[in-house]
C-alpha cells in the first residue's frame, strides 16, 4: 500500500482549486472553496482511498465530497465517514475528487472549517498528475460556488460538480478553478465570516495568501449580493474589483457575466466596456431557480451550455463537446 501526504498532493492540487497544506493536528490538503477539486491518473490500483476530516462547524452537518472516474457520473460521500473508498480495475484511470457540499455557519476564513484531506491510499500502483488542461477561473458567489442547486438542504443540496460552472468546465474540457464564496459581492461581505471580493481574490483564509494562477481566461459573475447597497457605492467597488482582477491575472482575457437576476446589469455592461471586457449576457437563458435566485438543476445544465458557447471563442483552440 502506497500513501500519498498532502504535501505529495498539493503538486497537482494547485491546477484545479485553491489548495495549500494546513496543520490542522496533522497536515491536510486544504481549502475554503466549493468546487475546488483534485484531478489526477491512477495505474495499476484496485482500490484507491481518500481520507478525509470531518472538519465542519459543530452545529453543522457533515461536509460532502463528490468523486467520479474517468468523467463518468458524480457520486457523493459525506466526509463524517471519514474516508472514501474507490474500486479500480487496476487499469488506467482518471479519478477527480471535489470539495462539494458545506454550509453558511462553517467558519472557513478564521475557523480552519474548512475541506480537508489527511492523505490518499492506493493498495498498488501510483498516483500521476493527469495532462494539463486550459485553465479557466469563475469568481463569484454561492450561485458560482454552487449552493442550493437541488434543494434548501445546506451541504446536501450543494452541487458545485453539476452547477452552471461545473457543466461549463466540462463542456469545455478546461481546468476550473472557483473564488467564490456564499452571499460574497464586492461590498457585501460572504458568509463563514468571509470578506468581500477584493480580500478573498487574494487569500484562502486569514491567514494564508492566495498565490494567483496563470489561466487562460477570467469569468466574473457578481453582483447579486450587493443589490442592496446604492448604484453609486456598487458602480465605485466593482469598477475597483475589475481593475484588481486584471491585475492579478494580466495575460489572461477577462469576461463579466450579467447576474442571471438582471442585478446591476446596466452598470456592469458600461463598466465592462470600459476595461474592454467581453460582456456575458444572461437575460434569455430560459432559467429555473430553487427559490427565485440559485438556478435548480434543469436550470444549472442549461446555462452551463449557454455559457460554455458564450465562452469558446475565448478559447479558440477548443470546441464546446
Amino acid at each position: 500500500m502506497k500513501k500519498y501526504q498532502p504535501t505529495d498532493l498539493i503538486k497537482f492540487a494547485s491546477r484545479t482549486g485553491r489548495w495549500t497544506v494546513k496543520k490542522i493536528n496533522k497536515p491536510t490538503l486544504y481549502t475554503t472553496n466549493l468546487g475546488s477539486y483534485l484531478r489526477f491518473k491512477v495505474s495499476n490500483a484496485k482500490k484507491c482511498q481518500i481520507s478525509v476530516l470531518p472538519n465542519q462547524n459543530s452545529l453543522s452537518p457533515s461536509q460532502v465530497f463528490a468523486f467520479r472516474i474517468d468523467g463518468g457520473k458524480w457520486q457523493r460521500a459525506q466526509a463524517s465517514l471519514g474516508k472514501i473508498d474507490i474500486p479500480l480495475d487496476s487499469t488506467l484511470h482518471t479519478i477527480e475528487i471535489m470539495a462539494a457540499g458545506n454550509t453558511d455557519i462553517d467558519e472557513v476564513w478564521q475557523g480552519n472549517e474548512g475541506f480537508a484531506i489527511k492523505n490518499i491510499y492506493l493498495d498498488n500502483g501510483e498516483i500521476m498528475a493527469a495532462p494539463q488542461r486550459p485553465v479557466v477561473n469563475f469568481i463569484g458567489d454561492s450561485i458560482t460556488a454552487g449552493c442550493w442547486v437541488v434543494g434548501n438542504h445546506p451541504a446536501a443540496d450543494y452541487r458545485p460538480e453539476t452547477n452552471y460552472a461545473g457543466i461549463c468546465a466540462d463542456l469545455l474540457n478546461v481546468d476550473s478553478v472557483r473564488i467564490a464564496y456564499s452571499a460574497g459581492g464586492v461590498l457585501r461581505p460572504a458568509t463563514g465570516g468571509v470578506p468581500t471580493a477584493d480580500v478573498f481574490l487574494g487569500k484562502i483564509d486569514d491567514q494564508t495568501l492566495w498565490t494567483p494562477n496563470h489561466p487562460e481566461l477570467t469569468v466574473i459573475n457578481l453582483g447579486v449580493n450587493d443589490r442592496r447597497f446604492p448604484l453609486a457605492q456598487f458602480i465605485a467597488a466593482f469598477d475597483l474589483f475589475i481593475q484588481q482582477v486584471k491585475l492579478t491575472f494580466p495575460h489572461a482575457p477577462l469576461a463579466i457575466m450579467i447576474p442571471f437576476s438582471q442585478t446591476f446589469a446596466s452598470a456592469i455592461r458600461t463598466i465592462a466596456t470600459k476595461h474592454d471586457c467581453s460582456i456575458i449576457e444572461t437575460k434569455t437563458w430560459h432559467h429555473s431557480f430553487t427559490d427565485g435566485l440559485h438556478p435548480d438543476q434543469a436550470g444549472a445544465i442549461t446555462e452551463g451550455k449557454m455559457l460554455a458557447q458564450a465562452l469558446q471563442p475565448l478559447l479558440p483552440q477548443f470546441s464546446v463537446q
